[in-house]
């Protein structure tokens, strides 16, 4: 068995027990059902609404103007009521929606099933269980190949025994119709809802089943397909949508007819080998995994136990959830759920969308430090391709200006117009958060032409809407942004709940590193100097760090009292993660304003509003500190109240959730916060084992990636550095620091060097 494997001694009862699978374009949930095996379908273009360029508000920016002079002279009341023209249109937002299940249901068959086992191998990508049955071994295995695009199921008994078993289709709350197509099984579908869109607008979709084995009687039946074979049979499973017009109905066909004509050992080495070559560039090992099922663990943790291995394998399960959802081919990047979708989220008033004030970032942050680059493709392509033209659209008519601008929410039609609440929806760094990532990118692969080409054109417009938008406030010379929010969090003044102000941190932190990877990249292009001097002088006059009378880094511009304390959102911070501006040996001071901001934020701990992301980001703040004990508290605080059956790590009810909701940002987040203990790059040194915790005495962790180009293999035994070796990508100078220890290599372009150290 695989040391990334998850495995169960029971059949999954529920959406959050089920197993993941998934090509970056489909997504399964793989229940393991003896009587009916319930497999969850969902695709990533299976989006309600519809694209608009009408969500802005006419006359916005005479709004904007008005309220930045209301905020100016501190009456934040009559800013907030001038928001409300200014605030988006919500129109027909839509959100993802599920496709419906496939449900198969064995028949004649009613002994006792002995020796159960279901499990998730995350280096192969392939989901099975087996069972013992009337004296017969009965096993499935389930898989989403990225390269024939279809998702495979194989049922097989013993050599030669009968198998027979009734499959079909479910669409859940969606409009369907289901027929026949000759021996294929096809549900035509919508995606409707009513919550975020009128319902008539949104995506119809596509499910194809066919069932192929060599010595079988096939009957496909009005709503099924009936199957009565000999030893094995394999259900191949194609979906599609009409989104950017695509023909489903060809589409599927197409894909299932190719699909057929392959062998499953064939279908299946090709997905394994595909998904092998992103899965198994990076290791990780602390320890050996108990002989124990998945949730027997998961439950000894929560028992107030803790599990090295298990840490190491959702590490794995971060990066396996990432491969799943967002490939080189994907037509969208991950949502909220990645390639999922519980039917919960889709039908409250979050949506199941890219969330531009935490989520879609955080879901990307294990991509470049873990080995998978190619999965930031398909955001790009949608910054590119569907951000930028709508984001110029709402620069012109909100706020008058040039260049690109995203906000608070976008989707797949593109949305990019302020929130449709004065509360969370002038959230106007939102893109440009979102372009920084393309600018990570480059610092980790020194791709000079992906610089030139794609990421400096994307910054350039984003810098120059902000420096139109941007005003110099004739009191102090500094220049401000607003009317602006603090995601999603509120101020007090005189008793009144506020929420826009000029320049919260966060955007001053947003803007910051904006503005400096412009003036980098331009100077190594060699390109737009007249533009990098006017950047350079705007630079300077941006508002500084402020500590608060309590020593807490404040969240905005001034000192106010906050009535919630202990809210989620702690964008204040993104100075220490992810943008670096903060850290204990360059900026002690500031650094310790984040440790007592944290403190107050989440003291007492029942009133911390404890979330999947949320806790993420205070795993990866304290790695930032050098923290390991404080880290490794968020480690297990993540696996003991925020992490289901199935590893899947939630966000709890509240914040508008009746129930848990699965975010794809918690695992993502947690594994990134896991390699952030490991290994840090960004103050232009590699720093070794920065947050080692004691417990994790013994370990390897071969694969990371650090910024400059440099692939890092290390090893430590008793808490104490071993050995790494450091692999250059091209020529240069590489500092390394382990401890207080530094040493520095002039490594050549390919070059493979071990690092020893001087203790």
């Amino acid at each position: 068995m695989s040391p990334y494997t998850l495995w169960y001694r029971q059949p999954a009862t529920r959406w959050a027990e089920a197993l993941p699978i998934g090509n970056g374009r489909m997504g399964a949930m793989v229940y393991g059902g003896i009587e009916t095996e319930r497999v969850s379908l969902s695709e990533v273009t299976c989006y309600s609404g519809e694209s608009s360029e009408t969500n802005s508000q006419e006359g916005a920016q005479d709004h904007v103007r008005a309220a930045r002079e209301a905020l100016l002279a501190g009456d934040y009341s009559e800013a907030d009521r001038l928001c409300k023209d200014i605030i988006g249109k919500k129109l027909n937002y839509g959100t993802n929606l599920p496709a419906g299940d496939l449900l198969v249901t064995f028949t004649g068959e009613s002994a006792p099933v002995e020796h159960y086992r279901r499990e998730l191998d995350l280096s192969t990508g392939v989901a099975s269980q087996s069972y013992e049955r009337d004296g017969r071994t009965f096993t499935h295995e389930v898989f989403a190949s990225n390269p024939d695009q279809v998702i495979v199921m194989r049922i097989s008994t013993d050599s030669g025994r009968p198998l027979s078993f009734r499959a079909t289709f479910n669409s859940g709350e969606n409009p369907s119709e289901i027929l026949a197509d000759g021996n294929d099984l096809l549900m035509i579908g919508k995606a409707h809802e009513s919550i975020h869109s009128d319902g008539s607008s949104g995506v119809s979709y596509c499910c194809r089943m066919r069932c192929i084995t060599d010595d079988a009687s096939i009957t496909a039946g009005d709503d099924a397909v009936e199957v009565n074979a000999f030893g094995s049979a394999v259900l191949l499973v194609a979906i599609a949508t009409d989104f950017r017009g695509t023909e489903m109905h060809g589409v599927c066909r197409d894909k299932i007819d190719r699909a057929s004509a392959k062998p499953y050992s064939t279908l299946r080495s090709d997905h394994c080998w595909d998904h092998d070559a992103l899965f198994g560039r990076v290791t990780l090992t602390l320890g050996d995994a108990p002989e124990a099922p998945t949730d027997e663990r998961l439950q000894a943790v929560r028992d107030g136990g803790t599990d090295s291995n298990l840490s190491a394998l959702m590490f794995q399960y971060g990066r396996y959830l990432l491969i799943a959802s967002s490939r080189s081919d994907s037509p969208l990047p991950a949502h909220l759920q990645g390639a999922w979708n519980d039917n919960n989220a889709c039908r409250i008033g979050w949506t199941c969308d890219m969330h531009l004030d935490i989520n879609t970032q955080m879901n990307y942050w294990i991509a470049n430090i873990a080995g998978l680059p190619e999965c930031n493709t398909p955001l790009f392509e949608w910054i590119t391709h569907t951000l930028i033209p709508s984001g110029r659209e709402s620069a012109r008519s909100t706020y008058g200006l040039q260049g690109w601008v995203a906000h608070v929410f976008s989707n797949a039609w593109g949305y990019t117009a302020p929130g449709w609440s004065t509360h969370w929806g002038l959230h106007v760094t939102g893109g440009a958060w979102i372009a920084l990532h393309l600018w990570e990118h480059y610092l980790f692969t020194n791709d000079a032409d992906f610089l030139n080409q794609l990421a400096f054109p994307v910054i350039r417009e984003s810098v120059e809407f902000f420096l139109d938008y941007l005003f110099e406030d004739k009191e102090t010379g500094l220049f401000m942004s607003g009317p602006s929010c603090s995601p999603e969090n509120t101020f007090e003044i005189a008793g009144k709940e506020l929420f826009n102000s000029l320049s919260p941190t966060c955007d001053v932190v947003i803007l910051r590193s904006l503005f400096e990877a412009f003036v980098t990249s331009a100077q190594t292009l060699g390109s737009d100097n007249e533009l990098v001097e006017r950047v350079r002088g705007v630079l300077k006059k941006l508002p500084e760090f402020r500590i608060g009378n309590d020593g807490h880094l404040q969240e905005w511009l001034h000192d106010h009292k906050e009535p919630d304390l202990h809210h989620r959102h702690t964008s204040h911070l993104l100075a220490l993660y992810p943008f670096g501006q903060i850290c204990p040996e360059q900026t002690p001071e500031l650094a310790e304003a984040v440790r007592v901001a944290l403190s107050r934020r989440t003291t007492p701990k029942q009133e911390w509003e404890d979330t999947g992301w949320a806790r993420a980001l205070l795993l990866l703040y304290s790695a930032r500190l050098r923290d390991g004990e404080a880290a490794h508290t968020h480690v297990v605080s993540t696996q003991r109240t925020l992490t289901d059956l199935n590893l899947m790590v939630f966000h709890p009810s509240g914040a508008g959730a009746k129930g848990t909701v699965y975010e794809l940002d918690g695992n993502t987040g947690f594994a990134a916060g896991v390699a952030e203990m490991l290994l840090q790059s960004h103050q232009e040194i590699i720093h070794l084992l920065p947050a080692l915790p004691h417990e994790w005495p013994h370990g390897r962790v071969a694969g990371l990636r650090a910024r400059g180009g440099y692939q890092i293999d290390i090893e430590w035994q008793a808490g104490q550095y071993v050995e790494a070796a450091i692999t250059a990508s091209k020529p240069g100078l590489c500092r390394i620091r382990y401890g207080a220890s530094t040493v520095s290599y002039d490594l050549s372009d390919g070059e493979l060097k071990v690092v020893s150290f001087s203790m």
